[in-house]
């Protein structure tokens, strides 16, 4: 049996290494290493308590032979056998709780990893929102009077204007594409001057209103919607940071997760979980079980590692509605049906929306994903599905 845990460990060490050598990011390294390692710590420590429990099984089953060879012939032997067996299956007991106790402290370290690389994943996705161009992009965009073609020609039909039909739009709709493009065409229209001037004019900013007036309308719910994401990354983040202090609460650690990465404290929460573990096992050792204090803890602890399988599902969920928006805005910037004749005049920052739109679909699906098969491994252990 020594010989077989070796052989877990060295099979499980290799796995590890090919697994973690064969991914190129470091975000997916870190979860696919945090997986396998988690599956060679337990399957080690399983090994280890069930070379035990057949020792013990072995001699239960001596010790029912004796049982049965000397019931009804003699007291004295069948009383001793009968006490050993008592042992025997107080020993089973106490094994089978300290191998709860350990695959519980494996489980606990494995979700501070994930905690830690999730919040490292959301604090990428939070600088990552706040240096999008987007914003800045899309009120750009959405408004022609951003575009020096188009406060040129108005300043030529204000020069050429027809006294006669003299019209000045109020500042508040001089923002509006759809009525400050109309008014720009009837200006145009009603403008003196040379025809064949207002048609060339009339020419040059016919792509930006034909743009600012059809894309208006989606350009804003990119905003919008980017907005929406932003917040709920926000928000996501601070459940990750309540997470780990209630996490690390349970085993008497009290330290926020940006002190604790800003100082890299790590340590000592796993000291503390250390020393949680071993008061638990003093008080199974003692003979008597748990004392109420330690079974507290035990519930704590067991509770603390469901909430992180909990936080992964919610974690997984954002990542698929992110990537689901960023697929609608992707479509929408590509859906300008008017793009390939206007494309000398569309301006730079289209291409540059076009490019943190793209560039984040490819975050979304690599550097943030937490593929499904993974995740769900990963809360199986965490629950101690599978053990």
């Amino acid at each position: 049996m020594k010989n077989a845990v070796s052989t877990i460990a060295t099979i499980s060490g290799l796995l590890l290494a090919t697994i973690c050598q064969s991914h190129t990011t470091a975000d997916t390294l870190a979860f696919q290493c945090i997986l396998v390692d988690f599956q060679s710590e337990t399957s080690v420590t399983a090994a280890f308590f069930q070379k035990k429990q057949a020792s013990l099984a072995a001699k239960m089953e001596a010790v029912n032979l004796e049982l049965s060879a000397h019931a009804g012939h003699n007291k004295r032997k069948f009383q001793k056998a009968l006490d050993a067996k008592l042992r025997l299956m107080d020993a089973m007991t106490l094994l089978e709780e300290q191998s709860d106790v350990s695959m519980l402290r494996i489980r606990y370290r494995k979700g501070v990893d994930l905690i830690r690389v999730m919040y490292e994943k959301i604090l990428g996705l939070d600088h990552h929102f706040t240096g999008l161009h987007t914003y800045q992009n899309i009120s750009t965009l959405s408004n022609p009077n951003a575009y020096p073609e188009f406060e040129k020609a108005k300043e030529m039909i204000e020069k050429n204007k027809n006294k006669r039909y003299s019209l000045k739009l109020p500042a508040l709709l001089e923002t509006n594409p759809l009525v400050s493009g109309t008014f720009m065409l009837v200006g145009l229209l009603l403008g003196e001057g040379n025809q064949e001037v207002k048609e060339e004019e009339a020419s040059k900013i016919a792509c930006i209103l034909d743009f600012t007036v059809r894309m208006n309308a989606d350009l804003g719910i990119i905003n919008n919607e980017t907005e929406f994401l932003k917040n709920a990354n926000q928000t996501l983040l601070e459940d990750c940071q309540r997470l780990f202090m209630d996490y690390g609460k349970a085993v008497g650690y009290h330290v926020s997760i940006e002190e604790c990465r800003n100082t890299d404290d790590w340590e000592t929460l796993f000291g503390k979980l250390d020393e949680k573990i071993a008061a638990i096992e003093s008080g199974f050792s003692s003979g008597n079980g748990p004392v109420l204090a330690s079974s507290k803890d035990l519930v704590n602890i067991e509770f603390a590692t469901q909430r992180v399988s909990d936080f992964i599902t919610k974690y997984s969920n954002f990542i698929g509605q992110g990537t689901q928006y960023y697929q609608k805005f992707d479509h929408i910037v590509n859906n300008y049906q008017n793009e390939d004749a206007c494309q000398a005049q569309l301006p730079r920052q289209f291409a540059e929306l076009k490019a943190d739109i793209s560039s984040t679909i490819d975050k979304f699906n690599n550097t943030y994903n937490l593929p499904e098969i993974q995740g769900s491994r990963l809360k199986d252990l965490m629950y101690g599905v599978g053990e």
